[in-house]
């Protein structure tokens, strides 16, 4: 029930008591009772008259001022009269009191109790309507709304374990080297693996790195995590010898106010009030949460950068030109970011695509807020929101996902899992790049079914059905069967069954091999986001299925024997015809596309391919007044100077200084950049 519901309630429930009253009043006067002048007045609340009636009027005063606070304003009223029989039964005996009278002291008590009411504070009918009233629901909301509402604090709250990273050592992937190989693995081991380079560069260079390293105060140290100008420690990466020593950042990072948090909320809420949008502020921010936001450095080479940037990949892409790019701009992240995909495409170098991005990843880790710093560090990510809204958030999100892909390929799965709680505690409701269609494989690979079981009964699945994903569906059976638990296992492939019959076919006859006489394909209606929703676990099912063959086989054969039924018209299972979305969702696209595997982006439809913002390093930014894009930090100048440049269609006509802004563009001189 909404606030203003609430409050049109409350306000006919008081106007029937007066009415009653009134009646009554009027009653007693054409029976020709003696008329009783009211005793209400300005003083009729200071409870004025005998000493014991004083004190057993506050006493019920004061148990009724509780009661407000817990009923609505008509039960408060029935709960008076109720007290007030009572009262008139106990003072019969003693004081006879005339009727109009008692009609009067109702008057007073009940205006008394409207006074009461709007000395409250206005938040606390507000946080009921919005919060409480969503934590009724125990059915999950099959659409998305606005801000996540179904997510409440509370939930939230409950959630904080599940997205926790216990320990910021669980950030190192040399932790999980030593947790593998043990003692066997020393210290000297590992530290000669961290000075390798990965990078193709000279001995002599790296000298004068390694030179140039010892006259920064404070860059890398001993352990390879401290960073210039303060004194706090590197959290998600370790600074390598190839690293140009530097103590200029890419980035900075700020905290939101307030005020900030709020208009970040209001611009796509659509449901309910700016009060109640205040009251969810507020209850976030007095369980800890705290937003942040990355902000570019704007300085004249950064937008030089950018424009290159730019120019290389959404007018004219060209791989030899970011190549250059990031010689003369080590640490510019959409090019450190961009370079290892061209290197993974094109020369299959996982080596140094993976140390391109975690390069990428120290320019973000070195500029941490103090806060944001003390949160990771105290494992109490989960407390931690960065808004999708601002680029360089974005470009941390991507960052982000490609360290866990390229943790994954090489085998270090509870780093990978970790990370992927650490990006999905940034934004749980939202989701952007799609964590929930791939977290549980990690889950599955490091072993961690408990943690599993856990994620999906929490309220960071069950609150709305497409949190419940094909790969948390189906992967919580294998991991129910590593614990030898094979009747919970067969439950929970029967909740997977009817939410996603179409996966449980594919998954029968691409995996366990095997069929139902009668069951096919086009007995599926299969939406745009069922397909896409489906490959994404698809794609790996095979690998975790394998220890299990039997089981799948001999459940699913059962299952649609008995509880098939053709052509399903949901989009789940268990939700109405009404429901199908008419969309894949944002992030199931964002998901697909990052992921790279060619068998899920086939699957898209083919108007997401006809879009104007699918671009690799930026994939469906949000379109508002709050976004901004990499175009708001290009020097639009320099941009169509490089445009004239490359086509050679006319001459350019340019002035002395844009003339050495360009030779700064097109000449690479990397002695210089040491030098600097």
């Amino acid at each position: 029930m909404s606030s203003r519901a609430l409050k049109k309630l409350a306000g006919k429930s008081l106007e029937d008591e007066l009415k009653k009253l009134n009646i009554d009043v009027e009653k007693n006067e054409a029976s020709g009772a003696k008329p009783v002048q009211s005793k209400f007045s300005a003083f009729a609340f200071l409870n004025e008259g005998d000493e014991e009636e004083k004190e057993d009027e506050g006493d019920e005063e004061k148990q009724e001022v509780e009661s407000v606070k817990a009923e609505a304003p008509t039960s408060a009223v029935t709960k008076k009269k109720s007290k007030k029989k009572k009262k008139a039964k106990k003072s019969r005996s003693a004081t006879p009191v005339d009727d109009d009278e008692e009609d009067n002291d109702d008057i007073d008590k009940i205006l008394a109790e409207v006074k009461q009411q709007e000395a409250k504070p206005k938040a606390t009918l507000e946080q009921y309507d919005f919060e409480d009233e969503y934590d009724s629901t125990v059915e999950p909301s099959g659409i998305y709304d606005s801000n996540f509402k179904n997510f409440t604090t509370e939930r939230l709250n409950s959630s904080l374990p599940l997205l926790s990273i216990k320990s910021f050592k669980n950030l190192d992937q040399d932790q999980e080297y030593k947790n593998l190989f043990g003692n066997s693995l020393s210290t000297e081991l590992i530290e000669d693996a961290n000075s390798t380079t990965s990078l193709a560069i000279s001995p002599e260079m790296l000298q004068q790195f390694k030179k140039m390293g010892k006259m920064i105060r404070n860059w890398g140290g001993k352990d390879r995590r401290s960073i210039p100008g303060t004194s706090r420690k590197l959290l998600l990466s370790k600074i390598r010898d190839d690293w140009f020593p530097t103590q200029l950042k890419s980035v900075t990072m700020e905290e939101l106010t307030d005020d900030e948090m709020f208009e970040l909320l209001r611009y796509k809420e659509d449901d309910i009030d700016d009060a109640d949008l205040h009251v969810k502020i507020s209850k976030e921010r007095n369980l800890g949460v705290r937003y942040f936001k990355f902000n570019k450095v704007t300085d004249t080479r950064s937008r030089i950068a950018n424009t290159r940037f730019y120019a290389s990949t959404v007018l004219t892409p060209d791989p030899e030109s970011l190549m250059q790019l990031l010689q003369s701009n080590p640490y510019h992240q959409e090019t450190l970011l961009q370079v290892a995909m061209v290197l993974l495409r094109q020369g299959d170098n996982k080596a140094t695509s993976n140390a391109l991005i975690e390069r990428a990843l120290f320019t973000f880790d070195r500029s941490f807020h103090k806060n944001f710093h003390e949160l990771v560090m105290s494992a109490q990510n989960g407390l931690i929101r960065l808004p999708y809204e601002f680029f360089s958030n974005r470009q941390f999100y991507l960052n982000l996902f490609r360290y866990i892909v390229s943790l994954g390929e090489r085998s270090l799965f509870e780093t990978a899992l970790t990370f992927c709680k650490f990006l999905l505690s940034l934004s749980p409701a939202e989701d952007p790049l799609g964590t929930r269609y791939f977290i549980d494989f990690y889950c599955i690979m490091s072993e961690e079914f408990e943690y599993l079981i856990q994620l999906s009964k929490s309220p960071l699945v069950t609150c709305y059905t497409r949190w419940y994903s094909p790969g948390i569906a189906f992967s919580t059976v294998i991991a129910y069967l590593e614990l030898n638990k094979v009747d919970d296992a067969e439950r929970e492939m029967q909740k997977a069954f009817e939410a996603y019959p179409y996966v449980a076919y594919r998954l029968l006859t691409d995996v366990a091999l095997s069929s139902v006489a009668g069951v096919k394909e086009s007995d599926f209606e299969v939406t745009h986001e069922v397909a896409v929703c489906a490959e994404t676990y698809m794609v790996r099912a095979k690998l975790l299925w394998q220890k299990h063959l039997d089981f799948l086989s001999t459940n699913l054969e059962k299952l649609f024997k008995t509880k098939h039924k053709p052509v399903r018209g949901s989009f789940f299972g268990f939700l109405n015809a009404k429901e199908i979305p008419k969309e894949v969702p944002f992030n199931l696209i964002r998901f697909a596309i990052l992921s790279g595997e060619n068998k899920i982006m086939a699957k898209l439809p083919k108007s997401v391919w006809n879009r104007d913002d699918l671009l690799e390093f930026d994939v469906l930014p949000p379109k508002d007044g709050l976004s901004d894009l990499l175009i708001n930090y290009v020097d639009q100048n320099l941009l169509g100077a490089i445009v004239q440049e490359n086509t050679r269609d006319v001459g350019l006509d340019v002035s002395p200084e844009e003339a050495e802004v360009l030779r700064e563009v097109f000449e690479v001189v990397p002695q210089r950049e040491v030098n600097q």
